[in-house]
């Protein structure tokens, strides 16, 4: 299965786990807006008015995951490996990033804005997990009661005011309700949740990456009910990372393939190609356009998809060499995501 070796290293150093600074920023890159613009390697132009801008994390050997809009404009950024200690990151709407909190040695993977607040989970200890909070300027660390899991990968809050997790090294689906958790196991062996969100229906959606078949779609209701829907090609590779609740009322998905996946909530899937070089997606967000949005790792390029399926995509300053992973909508009309080989952040503005 597909899966970054940032990533990979970071479930490893969960998995090895016994289970039971205030500073400045640049912008580099700038992609002038205009029709003199550097074509897409899949033939594409970036068109005027668009421009990619990036950041660099002030400090050394940051490898920044995933991202998410918190409260007063401001994205908040995870950081899964230490260099010495891990630390949550703010990015104000100009591109200014401070740390603003220390977590230890093993930090966050996922992060999830909800309400001007972001939560995250990480291992602060052997026996124990911890939920991160940080919201009017505070970082609130809160240990969980539940049964052990390898690492609280991504995670969805809840309109009840719970938590969904997944825990791909476990095969399995967690929900926190008032600090406690219990977990669900994939009904395929061997299936690993990753990308999670919550459907317009009010169940849990996941993307199951699979290693001895092809990928699945899972949803889960509120009672912890299961069902699975295969992708339609049985040589498919398996799912990506990704998967986000559209503005159309159904579920949206990144690919191992240069397309992007649909799926209704009556499990009807859908699929729509990328342009020839583009690649596979990986991480994925709805934008304030109302169109999905999506990382291209292989071609270091952000992606754009209507609800019709139209496709576009346009480069940042990398490349194909960016290790482009988490991303999403910013307020206006930026999109805000992550380089986690170069340790910036970029900011697409459309």
């Amino acid at each position: 299965m597909r899966l970054s070796l940032f990533r990979a290293a970071a479930i490893m150093l969960a998995a090895a786990i016994p289970a039971g600074c205030g500073s400045n920023s640049s912008a580099v890159g700038a992609l002038p807006a205009g029709a003199g613009m550097a074509a897409m390697r899949s033939g594409r132009v970036t068109p005027a008015g668009v421009s990619v801008k990036q950041f660099k994390i002030p400090l050394s050997g940051v490898q920044p995951d995933d991202i998410a809009l918190g409260e007063s404009g401001n994205l908040y950024v995870s950081q899964p490996v230490g260099v010495p200690k891990t630390y949550l990151w703010q990015v104000t709407e100009a591109g200014k990033i401070t740390s603003v909190g220390s977590l230890g040695y093993t930090g966050p993977v996922g992060i999830t804005g909800y309400k001007g607040a972001v939560y995250f989970g990480l291992q602060q200890s052997s026996d124990q997990e911890t939920l991160g909070i940080y919201y009017a300027g505070k970082l609130t660390l809160k240990r969980l009661i539940g049964p052990p899991v390898n690492a609280i990968y991504y995670l969805k809050k809840d309109k009840d005011g719970s938590i969904w997790f997944s825990n791909p090294g476990g095969y399995q689906v967690g929900h926190i309700v008032n600090g406690s958790y219990t977990t669900l196991l994939a009904p395929t062996k061997y299936c690993s949740p990753y990308g999670i969100t919550i459907g317009p229906d009010k169940n849990v959606w996941v993307a199951e990456q699979c290693a001895t078949t092809t990928g699945r779609i899972g949803r889960i209701t509120a009672k912890g009910q299961w069902t699975e829907f295969p992708l339609p090609n049985n040589q498919q590779p398996p799912p990506g990372d990704g998967i986000i609740a559209g503005p159309d009322g159904n579920l949206w998905f990144t690919l191992d393939t240069p397309n992007i996946g649909r799926i209704t909530t009556a499990g009807k899937i859908t699929e729509f190609p990328l342009g020839p070089s583009d690649g596979p997606g990986y991480g994925i967000t709805v934008g304030n356009d109302k169109a999905l949005w999506y990382t291209l790792q292989q071609s270091g390029q952000i992606g754009r998809m209507t609800t019709k399926g139209s496709s576009t995509a346009y480069a940042t300053p990398g490349g194909g060499s960016s290790e482009l992973t988490g991303i999403s909508a910013g307020t206006g009309r930026t999109i805000w995501f992550t380089e986690t080989n170069s340790g910036q952040v970029g900011r697409l503005t459309y």
